[in-house]
């Protein structure tokens, strides 16, 4: 595992946008990994209806990725929205293909793949858009204690965040709905010597 220092240190950070071809680092919107393909027991487990929402590439370990899923219905998504009971989820697996299976695609959005990470200090990161900020710090949309003081208390750490101020014109068919009302959703996860474990959807905001 490699640049553990942007979880450590917190001064810099890696920035993803979204890009026209594949870069190998992932895509939002269109199918799942082909990894889901044999893992419905993972969302019967949840007892919910989920769509794929995007994966990508953990840019310290590039053999596996973060697959992001959130709930069909916008319902399920506010009324939980904060650990230890948030609805969204993400899994990490190893790195894998797109599936030809729509199971749990989102028509509404336009599948763009996600570009390679630029490192930035985290002043570059405040004045640069971005659609995912990995390390450094969050940039909050909401400056409430109450979102990450739990996270905190059990020994979770800020892992990234995906911000939807850093959507591409085009990303949506005309009618569809922003999934956080123009928010962001945020990652934690725990952060030891040399790796990263456990990630979790600590909570997402909304403008």
């Amino acid at each position: 595992m490699r640049d553990l220092k942007i979880l450590k240190e917190r001064e810099a950070c890696m920035l993803f946008q979204t890009c026209e071809n594949d870069s190998g680092n992932g895509w939002i919107g269109g199918n799942a990994p082909a990894y889901f393909d044999d893992k419905s027991e993972l969302f019967r487990e949840i007892g919910s209806d989920y769509h794929f929402y995007l994966c990508f590439v953990n840019p310290l370990d590039k053999n596996n990725m973060f697959s992001v899923f959130i709930p069909k219905e916008y319902e399920n998504r506010i009324s939980k929205n904060i650990y230890p009971n948030c609805s969204l989820y993400v899994f990490e697996h190893p790195v894998s293909k797109e599936s030809l299976d729509s199971t749990y695609t989102e028509f509404g959005i336009v599948k763009h793949y996600i570009s390679e990470g630029i490192f930035a200090s985290e002043e570059q990161a405040f004045e640069t858009p971005f659609l995912i900020k990995f390390g450094g710090n969050p940039f909050h949309i909401q400056e409430e204690e109450y979102y990450y003081i739990e996270l905190e208390k059990d020994g979770y750490c800020f892992l990234c965040q995906i911000d939807e101020d850093g959507y591409p014109s085009g990303l949506f068919h005309s009618g569809t709905s922003l999934p956080f009302g123009f928010g962001a959703v945020y990652l934690y996860a725990f952060v030891t010597e040399n790796t990263v474990k456990n990630p979790i959807v600590g909570y997402w905001q909304y403008s």
